[in-house]
């Protein structure tokens, strides 16, 4: 039998070690080192600020941001105002990725969160979808 222990200090020190004994009090240890580009943030991440746009048109189906080959658009926050009675959707591409919003005259939405709102499938374009009259707003998005 025998134990082992994992030795560092805080989450992004610059080394780690395993050390292992035995019955008898023999040892023996296996150290690494860690790199911070480790840090999953940095590895898997095409862009990590936001980008903010302005949502403004008709009734009208409307591509947002554009699709990027092998990557995600992730929807950080957004807000939507429509001046005549209207129902609202949120696409990726042609798969919805919120229900039906209805609004009545002069009605919206505002969503901030910590987490994304809404994820694209990947290399697909993030569309919204105005059923009658003008819609406008803003939304904060990232590549992943």
């Amino acid at each position: 039998m025998s134990s082992q222990k994992a030795k560092s200090s805080n989450g992004f020190n610059e080394g780690a070690a395993l050390v292992s004994s035995t019955r008898t009090g023999e040892s023996s240890s296996l150290s690494f080192d860690l790199t911070r580009s480790a840090a999953p943030a940095e590895e898997y991440r095409y862009s990590v600020d936001p980008t903010y746009i302005p949502i403004s048109g008709g009734a009208a189906t409307l591509t947002l941001v554009a699709g990027v080959a092998n990557r995600q658009i992730e929807v950080l926050n957004y807000s939507i105002l429509v001046d005549a009675a209207s129902t609202v959707q949120i696409f990726s591409d042609s798969t919805a990725l919120s229900g039906p919003y209805a609004f009545a005259a002069n009605g919206g939405i505002t969503v901030n969160d910590d987490e994304p709102s809404y994820r694209t499938n990947v290399g697909e374009a993030l569309k919204i979808s105005n059923s009658a009259g003008n819609i406008a707003g803003s939304l904060a998005y990232r590549i992943v």
